[in-house]
C-alpha cells in the first residue's frame, strides 16, 4: 500500500552578504507582541536577497520564543546599507527557508524567502558572499528553455512540486549549459522522481539609464530597471530510491491527490470570491463611448 503521508520537503536557503536595507517593526495585536518586515541581504553588486521576517514573542503553548530576542538585537543594532553606507553596514549569515505560495489576488505562483536566524559576521571571521540553495523536487517535467521568440536558449528548466506544510506547490528551476549541467540533467532524470537540487539563488536588480537627445533643451535620461530572479542548479543528488536514499521517493499517486487538492481548493476560493461581489453595471468609458471635439 503506498504511504499517504505526504512530508513536508526539505527547502533552505543560506546567505552570506552585507545587510542592504532593513525594514522591521514591533506589532502588537490582541496583547501579543510580533516582530515583522523584512531584512534584505547584498551579496553581489547585483544581487540581493530579500527574506521575508515574522516573529511572536511567545510561543503557542505561551513560552518565551528563543528567536524573538535575536530578532529584536537585529531590529536594534543591525546597521544597513541604506542607513550607514556599505563600509559600515554589518555582514550577516542567515539560515532560511523557501516559502512557495499562490498569491490569492493575482494568482500568481510567487517564490519567496523567509528567516528568523541572523547571525553578525565578525571581523577576521570567513566572509564568503553569496546564496544558496537545497530543494526537494518531485519532477513532473524537464523541458528546454525558451526564449521570447520560441528559440531554445540553451538552457534547460526542471518543473516539478514541492510539499509543504499546508499543502503542495509547483516550482521551476533552471540550469545552465556552460558546465553540461543542461544536459546531465536531461539524460540522468525524468517526470515521477524525487530528487534534491542545490545551486544559486539569483535574485538580480539591474538599473540602466541613457540618455535621449532631444531637438530643444536639456537631454531626457530613461533609466530601466530589470530584474532576474531564478533558482539555478549547479548539482543534484541521486534520484531517491525506495529503500537505497535517506528519504523516501515521493509517491506519484499522492502526490496527484494532493495537486488536486489543490486545484480544488483554488476554484472554491475563487467560486467564494466571485459570489461575494456584488452585481453591477459598467457604464462604459468617455472613450468607449466616443466624444465630439468642437474646433
Amino acid at each position: 500500500m503506498a504511504d499517504t503521508n505526504l512530508r513536508q520537503a526539505k527547502a533552505k536557503i543560506n546567505t552570506v552578504g552585507i545587510v542592504s536595507e532593513k525594514n522591521l517593526k514591533e506589532v502588537v495585536e490582541d496583547g501579543a507582541k510580533r516582530i515583522e518586515g523584512s531584512i534584505t541581504v547584498k551579496t553581489s553588486d547585483v544581487n540581493f536577497v530579500k527574506y521575508n521576517v515574522r516573529v511572536a514573542e511567545k510561543t503557542k503553548a505561551g513560552a518565551d520564543n528563543q528567536a524573538y530576542a535575536g530578532i529584536v538585537t537585529v531590529m536594534e543594532t543591525y546597521k544597513p546599507i541604506s542607513e550607514v553606507g556599505e563600509n559600515d553596514a554589518d555582514k550577516v549569515r542567515v539560515t532560511g527557508d523557501i516559502n512557495l505560495y499562490r498569491n490569492k489576488a493575482s494568482g500568481e505562483e510567487v517564490v519567496s524567502y523567509k528567516s528568523n536566524f541572523f547571525n553578525r559576521i565578525k571581523s577576521g571571521e570567513e566572509f564568503v558572499p553569496g546564496a544558496e540553495f537545497e530543494v526537494e523536487v518531485f519532477i513532473s517535467a524537464i523541458v528546454p528553455e525558451m526564449d521570447s521568440e520560441g528559440e531554445e536558449t540553451g538552457r534547460v528548466l526542471v518543473k516539478g512540486w514541492v510539499p509543504t506544510y499546508a499543502g503542495i506547490e509547483p516550482i521551476v528551476l533552471v540550469a545552465n549549459n556552460d558546465e553540461g549541467i543542461a544536459s546531465a540533467i536531461e539524460s540522468t532524470y525524468e517526470p515521477g522522481q524525487t530528487v534534491a537540487f542545490y545551486g544559486e539563488a539569483i535574485n538580480n536588480k539591474v538599473v540602466i539609464t541613457r540618455e535621449i537627445p532631444v531637438a530643444i533643451g536639456k537631454p531626457r535620461v530613461d533609466v530601466k530597471t530589470t530584474y532576474k530572479n531564478e533558482l539555478l542548479i549547479t548539482g543534484a543528488t541521486e534520484a531517491y530510491e525506495e529503500g537505497v536514499s535517506l528519504e523516501k521517493p515521493y509517491d506519484a499517486t499522492v502526490i496527484k491527490a494532493a495537486i488536486q487538492e489543490r486545484t480544488n481548493k483554488i476554484e472554491e476560493e475563487k467560486n467564494k470570491e466571485a459570489k461575494a461581489k456584488p452585481a453591477t453595471t459598467q457604464k462604459p468609458s468617455g472613450a468607449a463611448k466616443g466624444r465630439t471635439i468642437n474646433w
